[in-house]
């Protein structure tokens, strides 16, 4: 239930910053932020938009003969990346180990197991 001196601060609000009008959200109906004029610049879209379908498991495992060897290669390599925020390949993903998978895939990354 809001409140009328919450109703109030929302009316300053509206007046001071930008808003959208947004239906059943959380917040009451103002979803602050976000483009509302034209000429302000929307973010950069995603790449990569196939989801979790790339690269492909099927693809990877022709690289690397085992999934666990994948994963421990992956997560080892994604670590690295988050780190040094750097990759060797020119990559689709944004989260480090969706690039971990694309260097793997590439044939950018090796390891010996024993």
């Amino acid at each position: 239930m809001i409140k009328d001196k919450d109703v109030e601060k929302l009316q300053e609000m509206k007046k001071d910053l930008k808003y959208i009008p947004a239906k059943g959200n959380r917040f009451g109906d103002y979803n602050f932020g976000g483009f509302v004029d034209d000429e302000e610049e929307e973010p950069e879209k995603l790449k990569n938009q196939d989801g979790l379908r790339y690269p492909s498991i099927d693809n990877l495992l022709e690289v690397i003969d085992s999934k666990y060897k994948l994963a421990y290669i992956a997560a080892k390599r994604a670590k690295i990346i988050k780190k040094t925020n750097h990759s060797s390949v020119d990559n689709k993903c944004v989260k480090p180990v969706g690039k971990a998978l694309e260097e793997i895939l590439a044939g950018k990354v090796t390891a010996k197991f024993e």
